[in-house]
């Protein structure tokens, strides 16, 4: 590879430390590349214009967290480029590459010896009284929770049409295999091999006993409708998509998710299996 595309989170890298060692790494081995120093903010979040991307870019390296990865693969969907992150985060399931270790992990990538993994993403549409007024797409999650007032949230689930469930609960969490070990993770659902063509459902805090997490095939349909709020409140659920971008929701909306045909492509250099990879991360 000799063509890149670099995203710097500068809350993450507040000195730009690690930009500027990348960006002297590429200048030695004569690579091609553009840097765009990103002013993230928690209030205002941390976009990347895709049409700045030169088609012809091989290779995407994201500094920063895994929510600079998951915002940067939202927002490059459409353009195919596989992407590798550097961790100046916490846990780091997604940026593989840490500090201490750029130089030899880039070289990897200058003499093409990685691999490439497709992770699915999910895309949700939100309607109402039966017209589409919203829709969006997550590598990790779509996330129905609450907003406002802290009731519960009345909702019926229907999977390919067929119904499953009322719930009463926080919320429910429709997950990739990539985001099994976020928000899915914390809310008691099960971790899933990253490459696995599988959806989890899984309920947020229910009031109902025996709830569970249920996994679907990724080419499921699933459709949650809004029930009218027992409480009489307005503005009571918001529909979430990676945690970042949300829609306010209305009693009857419904939210329809599925399989993107878009997926991200994760570049991969590290040897260790999934299981070696769960296990260090479990024991950080």
């Amino acid at each position: 590879m000799k063509k890149f595309y670099v995203i710097s989170n500068a809350m993450n890298d507040k000195d730009l430390n690690i930009t500027k060692k990348v960006s002297d790494i590429l200048d030695k081995n004569h690579m091609e590349y553009k840097i765009n120093s990103l002013s993230c903010s928690k209030d205002e979040g941390c976009y990347t214009d895709n049409t700045e991307i030169d088609s012809d870019t091989e290779c995407i390296i994201i500094i920063g967290g895994d929510g600079t990865l998951i915002q940067a693969a939202r927002d490059l969907a459409d353009i195919d480029i596989p992407i590798i992150g550097i961790n100046l985060g916490h846990l780091g399931y997604l940026t593989e590459i840490e500090p201490d270790s750029i130089e030899d992990t880039l070289r990897l990538i200058f003499d093409d010896d990685f691999k490439i993994e497709s992770r699915i993403m999910i895309e949700g549409s939100v309607y109402r009284n039966g017209k589409k007024i919203y829709d969006d797409i997550a590598l990790n999650d779509i996330v129905l929770g609450r907003y406002g007032n802290l009731q519960v949230i009345d909702f019926k689930i229907y999977v390919n049409d067929e119904y499953l469930n009322l719930y009463s609960a926080d919320g429910v969490i429709i997950s990739t295999p990539t985001g099994s070990t976020a928000y899915n993770l914390s809310a008691g659902g099960p971790i899933l091999e990253p490459g696995a063509n599988i959806i989890v459902i899984t309920p947020i805090c229910s009031h109902r006993i025996g709830s569970r997490s249920i996994v679907l095939s990724a080419d499921s349909e699933i459709k949650i409708e809004i029930c009218p709020d027992r409480h009489m409140n307005e503005n009571n659920s918001k529909v979430y998509f990676d945690g970042n971008a949300s829609f306010i929701l209305e009693e009857g909306d419904i939210i329809v998710a599925n399989k993107s045909m878009l997926d991200t492509k994760l570049m991969k250099l590290n040897r260790m299996s999934f299981v070696e990879v769960l296990h260090k991360k479990m024991e950080s």
